[in-house]
C-alpha cells in the first residue's frame, strides 16, 4: 500500500485541531510542537489559540493551565497532586511561539512556570519530584520539564536552567535505567525505596529518548551531553532489538503478549531519525525508524486519528485509543523522516 506523507500530515493535523481537550493540557504539548514543525499558517494559528488559553488561565502557582488534582483509575498510583513539572510541558512549544512572535507574554509565562518547577520537592540527590505526596521520579517528567528548562535557559542566557535540565535528565536516568538492558522503568519512589511501576514501558522509553535528542539539539556541547547521548543510544539500540517485524513496539517492550502501541512506535521513529542525523546512533537506525513510521502510518484512520495509543496514565492495564500526544509524535516523526520520505 502506497502512503502519501503530506496527505497523512494534513489529516492527522485536522483531527488534532478538532480535539482541543482541556482536561490534560500536557497532552497538547507534543501536538503543538508537531503542528509548529510543519508550519502551516492555519494550523499554527489554531494551536496558538491553545497556547494563549494556557497563558490566560495560568494560575497564581505558575502552572500553565494545569493545577487540578489528578484522579487516576489505572496504572501505578490512584491519586497524586502534581508539582509544576507536569504543566511545564506546554512551555516548550510556547517558547517556540515566543521565538517566532517576540510576544513577551509568553516569556513571562515561561518565567512563572520555571519558578513553579523549581519549587517542587526534591530527592536527596536533587531530583525534582513529580508529586507532592512523596518524592518520586517518573520517566515521563524528563520530557515534560527538561527540554523546557533548557530552552528557557538558552533564550534568556541564564545557563543555570540549561544545567538544571541536563542534571534532571541524569538524576532521573540513573535511578530509572535498568543496568542489564539500558531501558528505563516507569517510576521510582525514594521512601520507601522502590519502583511503584517497574515494567519496561515502551512510551516511558520514548519519553527518555525524545528528551535526550531535544536536549542535545539545544546544547550539544554541554558537559553532560556525552551521558545524555550514551544513554539515548543504549535505549534506542535496546528498543530496536525488541521491535516487532511489523515495525511496531509493544506496550511493554519485553512482553511478547503485550499489544502493539502506536505512540511509542512513532516516538522511536522520531528519535531514531534525529539520533542518526546527529551521529548519536548509526545510519542503520534510519531503516528501523522508517519501518516504525510505516507501521503507524498504515493504521491512521480516515478522519486522521492515530489509533492504538495506550491512554494516560500509561503502564499495564490501560485502555487504548487516540490521544493528542500520539497525533503530535506522528507529525514529529514524519517531519524528522521527511528527507527519507521524499517530502
Amino acid at each position: 500500500m502506497s502512503l502519501n506523507p503530506i496527505e497523512l500530515v494534513e489529516r492527522v493535523t485536522r483531527w488534532t485541531l478538532s480535539h482541543p481537550d482541556e482536561r490534560d493540557p500536557w497532552e497538547k504539548a507534543p501536538a503543538i510542537t508537531g503542528v509548529l514543525a510543519w508550519n502551516d499558517a492555519g494550523a499554527v494559528a489554531g494551536v496558538r489559540r491553545w497556547i494563549d488559553r494556557a497563558v490566560d488561565t495560568q494560575g497564581s502557582d505558575g502552572y500553565l493551565c494545569y493545577s487540578e488534582r489528578i484522579e487516576l483509575s489505572h496504572g501505578h498510583t490512584r491519586t497524586f497532586t502534581p508539582t509544576g513539572t507536569l504543566s511545564a510541558a506546554i512551555g516548550f512549544p510556547m517558547l517556540e511561539l515566543y521565538e517566532r512572535t517576540k510576544d513577551t507574554r509568553y516569556l513571562e509565562a515561561a518565567r512563572l512556570q520555571v519558578e513553579a518547577v523549581l519549587r517542587a520537592p526534591r530527592t536527596r540527590d536533587g531530583g525534582i519530584s513529580c508529586r507532592f505526596e512523596s518524592k518520586e521520579l517518573w520517566v515521563d517528567f524528563i520530557y515534560l520539564m527538561a527540554p523546557f528548562l533548557a530552552r528557557y535557559g538558552r533564550l534568556t542566557g541564564e545557563r543555570q536552567f540549561i544545567d538544571e535540565a541536563f542534571a534532571q535528565y541524569e538524576v532521573h536516568a540513573r535511578h530509572l535505567i535498568d543496568p542489564f538492558t539500558g531501558l528505563v522503568r516507569h517510576a521510582w519512589c525514594e521512601t520507601p525505596n522502590h519502583f511503584p511501576q517497574s515494567t519496561l514501558w515502551a512510551r516511558g522509553n520514548g519519553w527518555l529518548v525524545c528528551a535526550a535528542v531535544d536536549l542535545l539539539e539545544i546544547d550539544p556541547n554541554h558537559t553532560r551531553a556525552n551521558y545524555v547521548a550514551d544513554t539515548c543510544r543504549a535505549a534506542l539500540l535496546a528498543m530496536r532489538s525488541l521491535q516487532d517485524r511489523s515495525g511496531f513496539l509493544r506496550h511493554i517492550l519485553d512482553d511478547p503478549f503485550s499489544k502493539y502501541e502506536a505512540s511509542s512506535t512513532v516516538m522511536f521513529a522520531y528519535t531514531a531519525a534525529k539520533a542518526a542525523a546527529r551521529g548519536i546512533a548509526g545510519s542503520e537506525m534510519v531503516e528501523s525508524a522508517l519501518k516504525a513510521w510505516r507501521a503507524v502510518a498504515l493504521s491512521v484512520q480516515e478522519d486522521g486519528a492515530v489509533p492504538g495509543v495506550a491512554v494516560p496514565p500509561g503502564g499495564p492495564g490501560v485502555p487504548f485509543g487516540s490521544t493528542l500526544f500520539g497525533q503530535g509524535f506522528f507529525l514529529l516523526a514524519t517531519h524528522a523522516l521527511r528527507n527519507q520520505l521524499n517530502v
